[in-house]
């Protein structure tokens, strides 16, 4: 088989004393080793390949990738806006990550998440990939809103001081952005497609001087 040469144009096939050119095409024969795939057989490897399974390239942002990729970065934005309007004993403006720094050190889970889930969508390239993303990727983006809620039903308190405080759009925000994120997570990679009907391969005409190469 190392010996037979193949047609580049017509892809037929000629032994070592056919000549050096192809008779229909007139172009000069080369090794069959060296021939490049056709394109039925390239065709015929990417259908073996599950679909799920394909790598799509960087910038392709369906599947929730794109959404969830952004949702992440506004959580983090977020996390240093106003969240706490404090009015009593003292007036100041805290933001999430004032909170955090404080007796609120609970506070850092939620926007590790959001930072955790840039580098972990950013990486998926591929739907199946990015489906079995989905539980942790819900985890971390649930997360925010969870301790939006329990900060809300257990404000924070100093001892017998009094304290009189307001929750600011910065808290809001996060919220609402957990929530879509978290939204956009469980749904992370698209709905699972039904099986493709097998595919006949496809059929060539085999030229009078030899028989095509796949």
């Amino acid at each position: 088989m190392a010996r037979l040469k193949a047609c580049p144009f017509c892809r037929a096939l000629y032994g070592p004393n056919d000549g050096a050119r192809c008779p229909d095409c007139d172009v000069e024969l080369v090794p069959m080793d060296k021939l490049a795939l056709s394109d039925e057989a390239r065709a015929l490897d990417e259908f073996e390949v599950p679909l799920e399974e394909r790598p799509f390239p960087w910038n392709d942002f369906g599947h929730g990738r794109g959404v969830l990729l952004a949702m992440s970065a506004l959580g983090l934005v977020a996390f240093f806006c106003p969240w706490v309007l404090l009015l009593r004993p003292e007036d100041m403006v805290l933001r999430g990550f004032d909170l955090a720094r404080g007796r609120a050190g609970w506070l850092w889970g939620g926007a590790t998440g959001f930072f955790v889930l840039l580098p972990l969508l950013w990486t998926r390239r591929t739907v199946a990939s990015l489906r079995g993303a989905r539980v942790i990727a819900t985890l971390f983006a649930c997360m925010t809103a969870l301790e939006v809620l329990v900060l809300m039903l257990f404000p924070p308190r100093r001892g017998l001081i009094p304290i009189e405080l307001e929750w600011q759009w910065g808290l809001y925000a996060s919220a609402a952005v957990s929530a879509v994120a978290t939204y956009f997570a469980v749904r992370l990679g698209g709905p699972t497609a039904p099986p493709p009907p097998p595919a006949s391969r496809p059929s060539s005409s085999t030229p009078r001087n030899g028989r095509i190469l796949h």
